[in-house]
Order: structure tokens, then C-alpha cells, then sequence
């Protein structure tokens, strides 16, 4: 029989511990793809399909910074892991943390940095896992809270839990397994989003807080830096699978900005990539002046809506339900004086043609919202656009074009997907 640990209770869903694979180093795993930057403005996915230009820059970007995170760990002292915690990195925790958009070895480096610190989690007793009674009843109260309250959330209830960098203690390494825990339980909801914050600011801000002192913390920083900088561009670009709706490049940039407060080193180069990612934000998420397209900048036209918006989820889906409608609306006209309303179809076009080219190889969560959104996008633009001329600038029958024009071609992206 299983002893119970204080703090613990027997899991027999744990998995067996694997043999050590080797010396702990920092480049033990690499990153999910090369970390060489790329040379060109287009990349090949999955099943050879070729990215539109918004997708092509978020790969630069990411293969950029995740090329400084290597670079900023090269050479850097080895930090001593026990076994069992090496175990419990590898079977437990990076499987967790990958799944919301961690790469590998970026999250090993931070569990080794701060080694000696996170290992108070254990060592474990075999066929046991952690249990935190106190942790646990707060993320109830936190849960409870929210559904109580509809979703919304007090300040109160983030205090309760210990991610906060000048809040946290080096005990509090054991509660992260509970986090994980509680994550792998929790269904969709908008708890399920609330905890997937809270473990990417936990995961970074004690890795900062507790890191060993043997390495150079300069570049250590740079290397936190650059390893979120990198998780935000890749989950920017495509959201982890069940995650679509939880814009975990939000939570990345937020902790990387709040990292900037604690970072008296922050240079040039991580300055610029913070105003790179705040302008990529508000460009996926259509935030912002999105309607200048006149000029030379009407190739943006391939930017403003684009497949990389909705793959997040319902918070893409809305964010380009209304873009449209403004554009639908918009009484502005491009340099050769013609509406910028008329040009809605060309580039939804151009957008269903990227989503019929990329359809096979999008998740089924993906593509399943992909027909959500064609087939609000009809009822929106069918109940609002036909009998409504929608501003006194607009000729009656130039508009009901556009938009019987636009039924047509949502009519025949929905044939084409089955």
C-alpha cells in the first residue's frame, strides 16, 4: 500500500519514471522547430502549405527571438538537478506546460536555473502526488467566485494566489503541480483561462525571483526574455490546440512587460521587440486604425484580415465579425478616390482563399470555427447589409452590390470546405 505523504495523496494515474537521460544541460531539448532564423518572407506548414505575409512575419520574429534565447544560454554554467526532480520535469511538468505553449527547452532552462529552489516541491514518495489543502481551497474560493459573479473577477481573488513575483516564497515551488492539476481537471470555462495565466506568470516570475546565483544574470534575463518572446509569437500565430480562446500571447506580453519593470538592463533590441509585439497584437486582433488601407499601404489589405485572426478562437470570430462590419460601414475612400467599402470583397477573397488553401491542415477546433464564423458572417452581413444603406455617402446600389457580392463569395467558401 502507497504511503501518504503530508501534503500528498496516491495518484496511480502517475507515470512510471524513466530512466535519466543524461546530464542536466540547458540545450537538452531543442525547440519545437530549427532556431536558425529564417531567410525569407514565406514558410512552408504542415501538408506544404504556404503562409499568407501577416504569418510569415510572426515566423521571423519567432525564429528571431527564439535564435537570442540559445544564444543567451550558450556556455552558461550547469545547474545540478536531482534525479527524482529531473523525472518528475520530464514525465510531469513539461508535457503540461508544452500543451499551453511552452517550448521544451525553454521550459527546462527555467526549472534548471532556479533548481535548488524548485526542488522543495520533493522529492516524492513513490505512487504519490501533491496535495495542498490551503492552495486548494483558494482556487475554489477563486472558482466559485467567478461563477458566482458571472465571470468577472476582484482584485482580492488574485491576491489569494501566490503567482505575484514580490508575493511569492521559496515554499511555494510545491504549488505548482497543483496548478497543473487543477488545469488538466478544469473544463473550458473562464476559470480554465484564469489559471492558464496564472501559471505562465508563476512558472516565470519564480524562475526570475529564485534563479541560481553561479549564473550570469544579465544573460539570464535576456534568456527569460527572449524564451516569452518567442511563446508569444508562436501562440500568436497559432494558438496551443484547446486553447483558441485563451490568448495566452496576451498573458506572455503582459508578464514581459511587467518583467521590464524588474529588468534594469533592458536594452535597445528588447525594447523594440516589446513595441513589435504590442503592434502585431493590435494587428491580429484587428485593434486599432485597421481600416488604413490607402496609398501604398494597400497591401495591408493581406494583413488587416487575415486566417491567423481566427484561429483564436471566439475572440477572433468576434473581432473580425466587427472589423468587417466597420468596413462594411466606413464612409472613407483610398488614394484613387474609390469607397474603401468596395474593396471588402477583393479582400475577403483574398482571406477565403487562404482559408480554403490552409483548411486541411487547421485543427478540428480550428476548422470547426472556421465554418462558425462563414456562416455568422452571412447572417450578419444577409439581416444588415441588403435593405440598409448604412450612410448617406454611399450610393444604394453600389452598397447592395457589395454585399450580395460578399453572400456570394461566403456561399461559395462554405461549398468548397463541405
Amino acid at each position: 500500500m502507497a504511503t501518504v505523504h503530508p501534503f500528498r495523496q496516491p495518484a496511480d494515474s502517475l507515470q512510471a519514471a524513466n530512466a535519466r537521460r543524461g546530464p542536466p544541460r540547458f540545450l537538452d531539448q531543442p525547440f519545437s522547430v530549427s532556431h536558425h532564423p529564417l531567410s525569407g518572407h514565406t514558410f512552408n506548414l504542415k501538408h506544404g502549405y504556404r503562409s499568407d505575409k501577416l504569418e510569415s512575419c510572426l515566423i521571423h520574429f519567432e525564429a528571431a527571438a527564439r535564435e537570442k534565447f540559445f544564444q543567451a544560454i550558450d556556455d552558461v554554467p550547469a545547474i545540478k538537478m536531482e534525479d527524482w526532480f529531473i523525472r518528475q520535469v520530464d514525465n510531469q511538468i513539461i508535457p503540461a506546460l508544452t500543451r499551453i505553449g511552452f517550448d521544451e527547452s525553454f521550459s527546462r532552462m527555467l526549472f534548471q536555473t532556479a533548481a535548488s529552489a524548485w526542488q522543495r516541491m520533493g522529492p516524492f514518495p513513490n505512487n504519490c502526488t501533491l496535495l495542498h489543502p490551503a492552495l486548494i481551497k483558494n482556487l475554489k474560493s477563486v472558482r466559485n467566485e467567478m461563477i458566482s459573479n458571472a465571470g468577472s473577477q476582484s482584485d482580492s481573488s488574485w491576491i489569494l494566489l501566490p503567482r505575484v513575483y514580490h508575493f511569492l516564497e521559496e515554499e511555494h515551488s510545491a504549488y505548482l503541480l497543483c496548478y497543473l492539476d487543477q488545469l488538466s481537471a478544469e473544463p473550458e470555462s473562464e476559470f480554465h483561462r484564469i489559471l492558464t495565466r496564472i501559471i505562465i506568470e508563476f512558472v516565470g516570475n519564480y524562475a526570475l525571483k529564485y534563479r541560481s546565483s553561479i549564473l550570469p544574470g544579465c544573460r539570464m534575463d535576456s534568456a527569460i526574455f527572449y524564451g516569452y518572446a518567442a511563446m508569444f509569437w508562436k501562440t500568436l500565430r497559432n494558438p496551443p490546440q484547446g486553447f483558441e480562446d485563451d490568448l495566452i500571447f496576451n498573458h506572455c506580453l503582459r508578464w514581459i512587460k511587467l518583467f521590464r519593470s524588474r529588468c534594469g538592463d533592458l536594452n535597445d533590441d528588447m525594447a523594440q521587440s516589446i513595441r513589435q509585439m504590442e503592434a502585431h497584437q493590435q494587428k491580429v486582433m484587428l485593434m486599432g486604425d485597421a481600416l488604413h488601407l490607402t496609398g501604398d499601404d494597400n497591401e495591408n489589405q493581406d494583413l488587416a484580415i487575415s486566417l491567423v485572426t481566427l484561429r483564436h478562437g471566439r475572440p477572433g470570430m468576434a473581432a473580425a465579425i466587427d472589423f468587417m462590419g466597420n468596413w462594411l460601414y466606413s464612409s472613407g475612400k483610398d488614394s484613387a478616390g474609390c469607397s474603401l467599402y468596395a474593396l471588402l470583397p477583393a479582400a475577403l477573397n483574398k482571406l477565403f482563399h487562404t482559408i480554403k488553401r490552409n483548411f486541411p491542415a487547421e485543427s478540428p477546433e480550428v476548422q470547426k470555427s472556421l465554418r462558425k464564423f462563414l456562416d455568422r458572417l452571412k447572417e450578419n452581413f444577409a439581416s444588415n447589409g441588403i435593405d440598409e444603406i448604412g450612410n448617406s455617402n454611399k450610393s444604394p446600389e453600389q452598397f447592395r452590390f457589395v454585399v450580395r457580392r460578399v453572400l456570394g463569395l461566403v456561399d461559395g467558401v462554405t461549398a468548397t470546405l463541405g
